[in-house]
């Protein structure tokens, strides 16, 4: 089984681009989704950053990936991966001073994502300039990040990539949908696993 994240900020068109993904590699092989658990999250918004959030948003995704994997499909495609609950809790711990508390939490995370992120075969990192983020988080109705906190996300994206050497591949989700979903296809095949 191969699993492949689709990563990236709210309103980049990871949902849309797995979709299109998924109906592609069902041609030929068994899929499963693991759909975005953020939207079944019983913490709103500001609250997904906290210790307790985090801890159940990261055991979640795993668990569900688990559940998934069960029927042993050729490709396991997540909506969403431990790199975007890694990412919310690493900016919120940007904002807040340590405390000894605080060092044995984010170990606790770390080790949970550091045994965990080897399992992807693959991440895309779907990303989209600014314009057509506002566009379509207005569009979506979801919560805009400001400019700044988009900026952050994105150099803390690269940065954890490159110092973990996940296999990690950006998809500029400005084009259409199936041009995006074409490019991913490319990477899929240049990486031998179709």
């Amino acid at each position: 089984m191969h699993k492949i994240a689709f990563s990236g900020i709210p309103g980049s068109g990871k949902t849309s681009v797995l979709a299109e993904v998924k109906k592609l590699l069902s041609l030929k092989y068994r899929v499963e989704e693991v759909a975005d658990l953020k939207p079944g999250s019983p913490f709103d918004f500001d609250q997904r950053a906290g210790f307790v959030s985090s801890f159940y948003n990261i055991t979640s995704q795993i668990n569900e990936e688990n559940i998934h994997s069960q029927g042993r499909p050729d490709f396991l495609l997540c909506d969403g991966a431990l790199l975007d609950h890694w990412l919310e809790w690493r900016l919120s711990q940007a904002e807040k001073p340590g405390n000894g508390q605080a060092t044995e939490r984010h170990s606790l995370l770390e080790g949970l994502v550091r045994f965990w992120m080897p399992s992807y075969a693959m991440i895309f990192r779907i990303r989209a300039d600014a314009g057509a983020l506002k566009k379509r988080v207005a569009k979506a109705g979801l919560r805009e990040f400001n400019p700044s906190q988009a900026r952050q996300a994105e150099e803390l994206y690269g940065q954890i990539i490159q110092q973990d050497r996940l296999p990690a591949f950006d998809v500029w989700n400005h084009q259409s949908v199936d041009e995006s979903a074409q490019e991913a296809m490319v990477r899929l095949a240049e990486m031998k696993l179709i």
